[in-house]
Order: C-alpha cells, then sequence, then structure tokens
C-alpha cells in the first residue's frame, strides 16, 4: 500500500491542536473522477481502512469522499487528519469476529458482537433479537457480499 497510498504531510508549524495545516495535495476526489483506475483506488481506499483498523488499530473517523483523492500520479490520497483514534487489542479482535460473522452469514452471533462494541448498553441485550437490526444488517451485508 506504502507505494499507492499517501497522506499530506502535517505542517506543524501551523498546526494547533484545533487546527491540522497540512501541504496541499493536487488531485480529484475519487468520486468525481472518471479516470479509468478509480475502480481499483476504490479498492485501495478499502483495504487501506481495513488495514489501518484491523492491523495497525487506527481508525481515521471521517471517511467521507471528499476525504479522498486521485493524485494525477494515480495514487490514492487520503486527507483529513485531524480526526484519528486508536483502537485497543481487544476492539480490533471483536470487531474482526463481526466481520466474520457478517460475511459468513452467522447472524446468530451479530447480538453478542453489537454488545461487545459497545453498540447496545448491557441492560438492553436481551432487546437486540425483536428489533430489526440483526436482519437489517445481513440485508445489507449480504448485499456487500454479493456485490450490490
Amino acid at each position: 500500500l506504502k507505494d499507492v497510498v499517501l497522506a499530506p504531510k502535517v505542517l506543524e508549524d501551523l498546526t494547533t491542536p484545533k487546527v491540522l495545516v497540512s501541504e496541499w495535495i493536487d488531485g480529484q476526489r475519487l468520486d468525481r473522477s472518471r479516470a479509468e483506475d478509480v475502480t481499483v483506488l476504490c479498492s485501495i481506499a478499502m483495504n487501506t481502512y481495513l488495514t489501518m483498523l484491523l492491523e495497525i488499530g487506527l481508525l481515521h473517523c471521517d471517511p467521507h469522499p471528499g476525504n479522498l483523492l486521485r493524485t494525477p500520479e494515480g495514487k490514492l490520497c487520503i486527507l483529513d487528519w485531524g480526526m484519528v483514534t486508536k483502537l485497543d487489542k481487544d476492539l480490533q479482535l471483536t470487531l474482526i469476529e463481526h466481520m466474520a460473522h457478517l460475511t459468513s452469514a452467522d447472524y446468530a452471533e451479530v447480538p453478542r458482537d453489537l454488545l461487545l462494541l459497545g453498540f447496545i448498553p448491557e441492560s438492553k441485550a436481551d432487546l437486540i433479537g425483536d428489533s430489526g437490526v440483526v436482519e437489517l444488517l445481513a440485508e445489507v451485508y449480504g448485499a456487500w457480499t454479493g456485490g450490490g
């Protein structure tokens, strides 16, 4: 990934605790580019975010399309590193397990995953089965893994 993904250098002398200033990167928003390699760069973006999240334990908290550029050299530039958090190893493992449960259609484990991930409070754990959330996630991830 290091040969195809980059982030702008932070200009430390201009950055404050409330404002992150970085170098200018020429490029086109990935979602507006008509270049032939956009599909490949989207896959690279997904791989990069999963690598950061699941291997490194780093979460870039602002991954909207405006923060993904295709550079003139055909590289992916990820912008706006102002909201980043570090995940502990237990949370990383739980996320990996959750993704495995969703992609293998092991939906019986999803309520436990949501509880361990902190999406639902322990006091409401018994309500998740009737909430429709698991079915909704099954539909969304089923479409996603099916290419839709």
